[in-house]
């Protein structure tokens, strides 16, 4: 056999076997659940919902809140004070917890408190 030949016998078997093949047929429900659905009304939450998930809208919501985390990181305008030891709530606090209030008595190089 030729490569021609071959190739007419392949086309003709193909073509055989596309004879037996119906057309496809859709669920006979498919259209009236498509109306259906259709002609439902939106609640507010579908519609809320459906605006949020915009990418326009999601991505400047996205951009907003790292936005405002951001500012939140560097924002140094109200710096924390720290705690001295000569206000007597604090030492008597210390005291109940057994904190050490200050740290130059703390020996680092054996890692215990005198």
């Amino acid at each position: 056999m030729t490569s021609k030949e071959k190739i007419q016998q392949e086309i003709e078997q193909t073509l055989q076997c596309l004879d037996g093949a119906k057309r496809a047929e859709a669920n006979p429900f498919l259209f009236t659940r498509i109306k259906a659905r259709m002609d439902r009304k939106a609640n507010v939450w579908e519609r809320s919902f459906s605006f949020i998930s915009k990418p326009a809208i999601a991505v400047a919501i996205v951009v907003m809140v790292m936005a405002v985390n951001g500012w939140a990181l560097w924002d140094n305008s109200g710096t924390i004070e720290p705690i001295t030891t000569a206000d007597p709530n604090v030492s008597e606090l210390a005291n109940e917890y057994n904190v050490v209030a200050s740290v130059d008595n703390y020996d680092y190089e054996n890692l215990t408190n005198e």
